[in-house]
């Protein structure tokens, strides 16, 4: 099963077609129950505090039909990881993350991609999608194909000590059982010199970071066509 979640932080009109599009189960966290609605789409489950909604938005909410999962707003997760644990609760093997990233809090921005490590933890695939970016988390031994999508450049952001063993293919500058060590940028902005690209690595953990720098419009229109 494959579920969408929804935060209220950055979300393009370009994602909220998106997630139109791929008509998964939709949970949202918090406010972004209020960017979903404004754009016509109804989620399936609404989790939050919802301290960031005023009253007139949270009897919109209510009276909209979603099933909604109330938190106190004392609580030791954040709105956007309660509503990745739903995502779990309900056996999803993948979640696709929006509107995760963004606005006046970094630390946010920082937990919420640190739920990708916490998703693969308990078996199951995260990826968070932000504007020209998708983010996701490799565990070695393991390998992912890339595939290009409108996603030009690649890096490797080391999340362990060390990554070791790392063999790419079909990249601009490729690493053969290569290692990349946190705190250095040795990994940052490789590019794909085909449709398709290969990483693979032995040991360790590391972010897979593939991004863009088009113009959103034209970004849009490699990613969808």
């Amino acid at each position: 099963m494959k579920c969408i979640v929804v935060g209220g932080g950055d979300l393009t009109t370009t994602e909220l077609e998106r997630i139109k599009l791929e008509k998964q189960y939709l949970i949202s966290a918090d406010s972004g129950t209020i960017r979903l609605l404004d754009a016509g789409l109804v989620p399936d489950l609404a989790v939050g505090d919802f301290d960031s909604v005023g009253e007139q938005d949270l009897e919109r909410i209510k009276s909209s039909g979603v099933l909604l999962l109330r938190f106190p707003k004392e609580k030791a997760h954040t709105d956007l990881h309660h509503a990745v644990q739903e995502a779990l609760h309900l056996q999803a093997t993948e979640i696709s993350i929006y509107g995760a990233l963004g606005g006046a809090r970094v630390d946010h921005a920082l937990a919420n991609i640190g739920l990708l490590e916490w998703i693969s933890q308990r078996g199951a695939t995260g990826i968070i999608y932000h504007q020209k970016n998708r983010i996701r988390l490799l565990s070695g031994p393991s390998h992912i194909q890339l595939v290009r999508e409108g996603y030009s450049y690649v890096s490797l952001i080391p999340v362990s000590k060390q990554v070791r063993g790392i063999t790419t293919k079909g990249m601009l500058y490729p690493l053969v059982n290569g290692t990349l060590v946190r705190g250095e940028s040795r990994g940052i902005s490789n590019e794909l010199m085909q449709e398709t690209a290969l990483i693979q690595i032995a040991e360790g953990q590391c972010l897979v970071v593939e991004s863009s720098d088009e113009p959103l419009e034209n970004f849009v229109l490699s990613h969808h066509l």
